[in-house]
């Protein structure tokens, strides 16, 4: 029997052969596998806060009382993390015993298709049947890139999520926010709503794209009121109701505002006592999260996330010195991301992870002042040890260098 690492390793190295243009061979395979998608779909797709709306959503239908499959890319700390029902990893044991049917799956594909299912794809497999073994009462499900051609819009969905719009991923969605929004809107279907906090430039486009193609379209934003980050946690009104999360930024009141709309079109009946409570209680690693009460994580990765995180040091700590450790995977807007940070950052720790698509020292230019170091390690141990009262330490940059980070300062 193969071991979990070496097992992994397989699904890591499998590729597609070809560009994918349309969905035929993940429908094609939830058919070979005989998948059945009994239960309802919540479909998440955006440029950012995908996982935290999904963390919000899986908290209150568990608080509600359902068994909650949760299916999210990429993971923190280990690849459990992708798959789980009410807050449970899949163990090692069914990665294993899933991974074994999907290599026999591989081959028969590739014998019968002269084609091979790449990683996403397979994991996806692996979630359905696990899932579909388990017998969910519901799932939530975030797209991995885009939305249009992402595997999961194989799937049919009662709800559909669209959080934000922003440049990421460039090469496959475009060069426009119009057009990355036209992927991203590929998860909508005619008769089903989709939930919306857009940023009010795309909002006619939106409603264009809504109206031509039958949507029912809720854009939230305008009921969101009276964000407060000052404490710990992130407060605000919504629907006249006022919530009070965990995490902190600005975006998660827009990113609990959505969770909380479609929970209210599911059940109208539902409590906002019971919403309160999962809102307050949600956690999600790697967000705004606390080390220590100077030291905060967050795997801001792209111009869009980076500029909330921006927001949100600018609000909270307006009389504190910011210091950032920081790098960012090669094919990111690094230039863009720095001059977003600049407004708000005092010194850089500019540090390289382990990953062929880490960037390299040479990449990072600003007029801050900074440091060098090859290994983040040495970066962070350094910013740790010259951290004055009086300033905040900030890791990000890249969900894979809060990963690595993660598991360094665990141990």
């Amino acid at each position: 029997m193969q071991s979990l690492h070496e097992a992994l390793d397989w699904l890591y190295q499998q590729k597609k052969l070809k560009k994918r243009e349309d969905l035929s061979r993940i429908k094609n395979c939830i058919e070979l596998l005989k998948i059945q998608i009994s239960y309802p779909v919540i479909h998440i797709a955006g440029t950012n806060g995908k996982g935290s709306t999904a963390s919000y959503l899986n908290r209150m239908l568990m608080l509600s009382g359902k068994k909650v499959g949760l299916f999210v890319s990429p993971f923190v700390i280990s690849f459990n993390e992708r798959i789980e029902i009410n807050q449970e990893y899949i163990s090692d044991e069914d990665i294993l015993l899933y991974i074994d049917k999907l290599q026999k799956l591989q081959a028969d594909y590739q014998r019968n298709y002269e084609d091979t299912i790449p990683f996403f794809e397979l994991t996806l497999l692996m979630a359905l049947l696990y899932f579909q073994e388990q017998k969910i009462d519901i799932l939530i499900l975030e797209c991995g890139i885009g939305g249009l051609l992402d595997a999961t819009n194989a799937i049919e969905k009662k709800v559909c999520v669209i959080t934000n719009i922003g440049y990421d991923h460039m090469a496959q969605l475009g060069n426009t926010l119009e057009e990355i929004a036209f992927h991203k809107l590929g998860i909508t279907r005619p008769g089903v709503p989709c939930f919306t906090t857009v940023d009010e430039e795309l909002l006619l486009y939106f409603k264009d794209y809504a109206k031509q193609h039958d949507v029912p379209l809720y854009w939230l934003t305008p009921e969101i009121k009276h964000i407060d980050i000052r404490d710990r946690g992130t407060k605000f009104m919504f629907r006249k109701d006022t919530f009070q999360t965990s995490l902190d930024g600005v975006y998660q009141a827009y990113n609990a505002a959505l969770a909380i709309a479609v929970m209210q079109y599911l059940n109208p009946n539902l409590s906002v006592e019971l919403l309160k409570e999962a809102i307050k209680t949600t956690s999600w690693p790697g967000r705004f999260e606390y080390i220590t009460p100077q030291i905060i994580l967050d795997g801001a990765h792209n111009l869009p996330g980076i500029q909330a995180l921006s927001h949100s040091l600018h609000l909270k700590y307006p009389h504190k010195k910011i210091k950032i450790v920081f790098t960012a995977l090669k094919d990111k807007a690094i230039d863009s991301m720095l001059e977003a940070l600049d407004s708000v950052v005092d010194s850089y720790y500019f540090t390289t992870i382990e990953d062929k698509r880490s960037s390299t020292l040479d990449t990072f230019h600003t007029k801050k002042k900074y440091v060098l170091y090859e290994d983040y390690r040495e970066a962070i141990k350094k910013a740790r040890e010259n951290l004055k009262t009086e300033e905040i330490l900030v890791i990000t940059g890249s969900l894979h260098f809060i990963s690595q980070v993660r598991k360094f300062l665990r141990s």
